[in-house]
């Protein structure tokens, strides 16, 4: 390797070592201004259980919708009635105007 190539590759290294450096130097400052600070953490885990208490409410009235359906299709199978025989009685009904 001649004189040249030696002072090129030199140069390559030493740049590419500062480089190198250099981001690392910014990676590291940034992560140490990134903390968040008390209050805010704070802030963000009160939004926290006020969604989760929410959210648990919300699945409660679902549970509550889903049981009455339960408990509509319990009685219409009981009774014998499919949903396609409802479905023709109220047109039939519909369909007869008012008595004379």
């Amino acid at each position: 390797m001649d004189r040249y190539s030696m002072i090129v590759a030199l140069g390559g290294q030493v740049c590419g070592t500062v480089f190198l450096i250099s981001l690392v130097w910014l990676w590291v400052s940034r992560r140490k201004s990134a903390a968040l600070p008390r209050d805010m953490v704070q802030r963000i885990d009160l939004r926290l259980s006020e969604m989760q208490q929410s959210l648990d409410a919300v699945a409660i009235e679902v549970e509550r919708i889903s049981e009455g359906q339960r408990f509509t299709t319990k009685l219409l199978a009981e009774r014998g009635i499919s949903a396609a025989d409802e479905v023709n009685s109220a047109r039939e009904v519909v369909g007869r105007g008012p008595a004379r």
